[in-house]
């Protein structure tokens, strides 16, 4: 183990102890953030996938500075939600630099303080050291695999994904569906203007990643605008959305008396160019068992559906995926075309995507009763009836109540997984190297494959996928 830094030595090592210490409560009391932990030799920058993308950009002074200040803008935001976690004591008793009047405080000002004194916006700073320092591991036990005797198991296991995707492609269909829902929640917004919300993000300023800067409204607004309408077949409790949180115990429920609908946005990369994707996300109490021996049901439950639009703020493509990870699907809607032969072990789920919304259409996703499979989506006009969802941030999943105590949580172990949310299924798919299959998740640990090796959040799946139609 390195030395820990002697605050009395000056600013920088002060800010190095600090760090330093504050890692070691927050892995001492288990409250490391899914999304992962910084390297210890750049305790200020935490990475990403699509970050990692750039890898062989960095040489550009304006990539290097948009790709440094987004990796500490992560840091930043996962240390303030540890730091929340931590215990009063363990808060009190970290190594605070002088001047700086708290820990949320210190987390910002060492930050800084550090990047300059590590010299990583200069061309002959250690930015690569840095670059290769932040990697990003894959969501796959390769000893898993190992055990499993995996080049045999993974053709019995990809025999089964056909099954279950040729299935889909039969009961799938890209219209409404003729039948009323028994139950229908509606975006909070009554007016679609994808047209205006597309314009926004075309004609913003971009940073040197191509991630567009909006403010905080604006980005509320393009949210609005694209927000699906979901349906489910029957009205039963397990089928209602609602708000995430811990009981006493810490396993999950949800609270459904509020419709919400979480949200986020990514990007992915084609080629040189970056393309925001919208992130809509919601949550069920469970996926009932079907029977006794029901592999697939469980605590909790929920899908995340994802736009990809282009440069235009059309969108380009749909997917779905559940919070586990699980029956992730395509459903392209201009622009792309599927390549003859994806760059992929198991061949991704193209199905019929829905023809380009027209003005005042919004996207109606139809569930089954239960198991909260996709069997209908398309662009329509907004039928009467429904209930009204709300919209939050994402990252409040990141820090929950914890009823009864007065504390709060991440909803995701520091490994990023649910805990109470398991599946019986790991114990059949534990060959693939898939963590705890079934398990829900937080975003940015989605496996999304059980042979070979795919993640939701790849920068690169769109263009291992498809082809621009432009570029033909």
């Amino acid at each position: 183990m390195p030395d820990v830094p002697d605050p009395d030595d000056g600013p920088e090592a002060a800010c190095r102890a600090f760090f330093h210490e504050l890692d070691a409560q927050v892995a001492s009391a288990g409250v490391r953030d899914g999304i992962g932990e910084p390297p210890e030799a750049f305790p200020y920058l935490r990475a990403t996938r699509f970050l990692n993308s750039f890898h062989e950009q960095l040489g550009d002074a304006a990539v290097r500075g948009a790709w440094l200040d987004t990796a500490q803008e992560t840091d930043r935001a996962a240390r303030s939600l540890e730091l929340r976690h931590l215990d009063a004591g363990a808060v009190d008793g970290l190594p605070m630099p002088e001047t700086v009047a708290h820990a949320q405080e210190a987390i910002a000002h060492c930050g800084a303080l550090l990047r300059e004194a590590d010299a990583l916006d200069a061309d002959h700073g250690p930015w690569r050291e840095a670059a290769d320092a932040l990697t990003v591991p894959d969501e796959y036990v390769t000893w898993q695999r190992a055990v499993g005797v995996y080049p045999i198991s993974r053709w019995f296991i990809r025999s089964g994904v056909a099954v279950w995707q040729s299935g889909v492609r039969e009961s799938f269909d890209n219209e409404t569906g003729d039948n009323e829902p028994a139950r229908r929640y509606r975006p909070p917004s009554a007016g679609t203007h994808h047209e205006a919300a597309g314009a926004l993000l075309a004609d913003a300023s971009t940073n040197a990643l191509g991630w567009p800067e909006l403010s905080s409204s604006q980005w509320q607004q393009v949210f609005e605008q694209f927000a699906p309408v979901i349906e489910v077949e029957a009205d039963a409790a397990y089928n209602r959305i609602g708000a995430p949180f811990l009981v006493e115990d810490g396993l999950p429920t949800v609270d459904t008396t509020q419709p919400t609908v979480y949200t986020y946005a990514t990007a992915t990369r084609y080629g040189d160019e970056t393309l925001i994707q919208l992130n809509y996300v919601w949550w069920f109490t469970e996926r009932p068992l079907d029977h006794w021996f029901d592999l697939l049901g469980g605590r909790l439950d929920g899908l995340n559906l994802r736009f990809t639009l282009d440069g235009e703020g059309d969108v380009l493509l749909v997917e779905s995926v559940h919070n586990c990870g699980c029956y992730h699907q395509h459903y392209p809607v201009q622009g792309l075309s599927p390549r003859e032969s994806p760059d992929y072990a198991e061949p991704p789920l193209v199905l019929p995507g829905p023809q380009a919304p027209q003005s005042g259409e919004r996207l109606r996703v139809r569930l089954e009763d239960g198991t909260h499979y996709v069997t209908h989506l398309a662009f329509a006009q907004v039928p009467d009836g429904g209930e009204a969802y709300v919209f939050a941030d994402y990252d409040r999943l990141r820090s929950v109540p914890v009823v009864n105590t007065g504390q709060r949580r991440s909803l995701f172990q520091p490994d990023g997984l649910i805990a109470g949310s398991e599946r019986r299924e790991r114990w059949l798919f534990w060959v693939s190297g898939v963590p705890q299959a079934g398990t829900q998740r937080q975003y940015h640990r989605h496996a999304t494959a059980f042979v070979g090796r795919r993640h939701f959040d790849a920068p690169d799946l769109l263009e291992r996928i498809y082809e621009r139609e432009h570029d033909h």
